[in-house]
C-alpha cells in the first residue's frame, strides 16, 4: 500500500476516534443534565404535593372563617357600640364634673390669694401690745 493511502487511513481513523471521544463527552454531559432534570422534577413533584396540601388547608380555613364571619362581625359591632357608649358616658361625666371642679379650683385659688394677702398684711403691722419706740425703753 502506498504511503499516502496509509497516512489517509491513519487520519481517518484519528478523526473517527476524535468523533467518538466528542460523542462520549456529549453523552456524559447529557446524562448529567438528565440526572439534574430528574432531581428537579422530583423536587417539583414534592413541592407541588406540599402546595396542594397547603391549598386544601387554606380552603378549609377560609370555609371555617366564612361560617364564623357573621359572628365575628356581630362581636365587632358590639365592641363599636360599647366604645361609642363609653365615649358618650365619659363626655357626659366630664361635662357634668368640669364646671364644679373649675368652681372649686377658683374658690381655692381665691382663698389662697386672700390668705396670702392677709398674712402679708399681718406680718407688716407692729404687734398690738407694744408701742413703737425709737430705740429705747418705752415710757408709758
Amino acid at each position: 500500500m502506498p504511503a499516502i493511502v496509509q497516512i489517509c487511513a491513519v487520519i481517518v481513523t484519528m478523526a473517527l476516534v476524535a468523533v467518538a471521544i466528542a460523542t462520549l463527552r456529549a453523552m456524559t454531559s447529557f446524562e448529567k443534565a438528565a440526572a439534574e432534570m430528574s432531581r428537579t422534577a422530583t423536587m417539583a413533584r414534592h413541592s407541588i404535593t406540599q402546595i396542594q396540601e397547603i391549598t386544601r388547608e387554606f380552603r378549609g380555613i377560609t370555609g371555617s372563617l366564612g361560617s364564623h364571619l357573621p359572628r365575628i362581625r356581630s362581636i365587632a359591632s358590639r365592641f363599636e357600640t360599647v366604645g361609642e357608649r363609653t365615649s358618650n358616658l365619659s363626655k357626659t361625666v366630664l361635662e357634668e364634673v368640669e364646671a364644679p371642679v373649675r368652681s372649686a379650683v377658683a374658690v381655692v385659688s381665691g382663698l389662697r390669694a386672700g390668705t396670702a394677702r392677709f398674712f402679708r398684711a399681718a406680718s407688716r403691722r407692729p404687734p398690738q401690745h407694744q408701742t413703737p419706740t425709737n430705740g429705747g425703753v418705752g415710757h408709758e
